[in-house]
């Protein structure tokens, strides 16, 4: 009798965690449906608030299943089997629930600052690829305990776990090229493998290129060699490939030109109708100065340079010999970093 009980609590363990598992699953699926588009909503701080823990509460995931996954290499290369078949299932309850957690706060961060994010292809694959990977990691798990349940093939499991690590890499290369720049494993790269993943298709001198590759004198191209520096220094951090605040990117000279929602981001010819120029000298306290609160504020002689440049055209091929450069303007260049 029993032993009778003891199976029959054996054979709800698994149902039970597949309802939970599947109902997880399904609740992230439609809280995209039931979200609606982004923008133009006011939503309460406690949504920021949350959203907030994503990149903290991302790593726990990301640890777990690389630990499970040596567990499971060791398991095949070192011959043990289905020996260690449950080393496995702890830790993976716990990897399937912060990918979910991990999930729920990305999906809030997204809807808080839809101003930044909404329309961002790269945030919105990245959103995606996060939710599909809490998905596969819940799936995984509810795999894994039938497989214990009824002694099936750890093969099974296994298929599953590569997958979910896969799109676990996917979606996190995702997540840091938004927070770093897509540039960020190749700009100390050497030059052939920058130029073979595209490295220098940004616009704008990495900072491991050699200081030797770069003309001196009046044979600098102004916007190249003087002009995007500045900009990478003070702006591009927050207006890039995958970080874009208020849709302006600045990593690229057609795209500073394009401007974002704000209208254009320079008026050439015209320093004083440039969007940036305008933020820029906004006074200290200003919700609009840029660079914002908290960030190394530009100084007079880059805002010199930038100002000129932009009133003799700001054409973004012509060298430093072309123009007429006053002494002012001369001095604020030798200033310069």
């Amino acid at each position: 009798m029993a032993d009778r009980n003891t199976n029959a609590e054996s054979d709800k363990k698994p149902w039970t965690l597949t309802v939970c598992g599947l109902g997880a699953i399904a609740g992230l699926l439609a809280m995209l449906l039931l979200a609606g588009p982004t923008g133009g909503r006011e939503l309460p701080d406690i949504v920021r608030f949350i959203g907030h823990f994503h990149p903290v509460i991302l790593h726990l995931p990301i640890g777990i299943f690389a630990l499970i996954m040596f567990q499971e290499l060791v398991a095949v290369f070192g011959r043990r089997g289905d020996a260690a078949r449950n080393s496995a299932l702890l830790p993976l309850f716990f990897g399937a629930g912060s990918a979910v957690l991990a999930a729920i706060a990305g999906f809030l961060l997204y809807q808080g600052h839809a101003e930044e994010y909404g329309g961002n292809a790269l945030a919105e694959r990245h959103l995606w690829g996060g939710l599909i990977f809490a998905c596969a990691a819940v799936a995984t798990l509810i795999v894994r305990v039938w497989t214990l349940s009824f002694l099936a093939s750890a093969w099974y499991y296994r298929v599953m776990l590569f997958c979910s690590v896969g799109l676990m890499g996917f979606a996190s290369h995702d997540g840091a090229s938004m927070t770093h720049g897509s540039n960020y494993l190749t700009e100390y790269a050497p030059g052939w493998i920058q130029v073979g993943l595209g490295a220098e298709e940004m616009g704008l001198r990495t900072k491991g290129t050699p200081k030797s590759s770069v003309v001196s004198g009046d044979e600098r191209k102004v916007y190249t060699d003087i002009v995007a520096p500045i900009l990478e220094r003070r702006c591009v951090q927050c207006h890039k490939q995958g970080k874009a605040k208020g849709k302006l990117r600045m990593d690229r000279y057609d795209l500073l030109l394009k401007g974002g929602k704000e209208g254009v981001g320079i008026e050439p010819g015209s320093a004083e109708n440039s969007n940036i120029v305008t933020r820029i000298e906004l006074p200290e306290g200003d919700e609009e100065r840029m660079p914002p609160e908290g960030k190394p504020a530009i100084e007079d002689s880059e805002i010199e340079v930038l100002k000129w440049w932009i009133d003799q055209g700001a054409d973004p091929e012509k060298l430093l010999r072309d123009f007429m450069v006053p002494k002012e303007v001369q001095r604020a260049i030798t200033r310069l970093p």
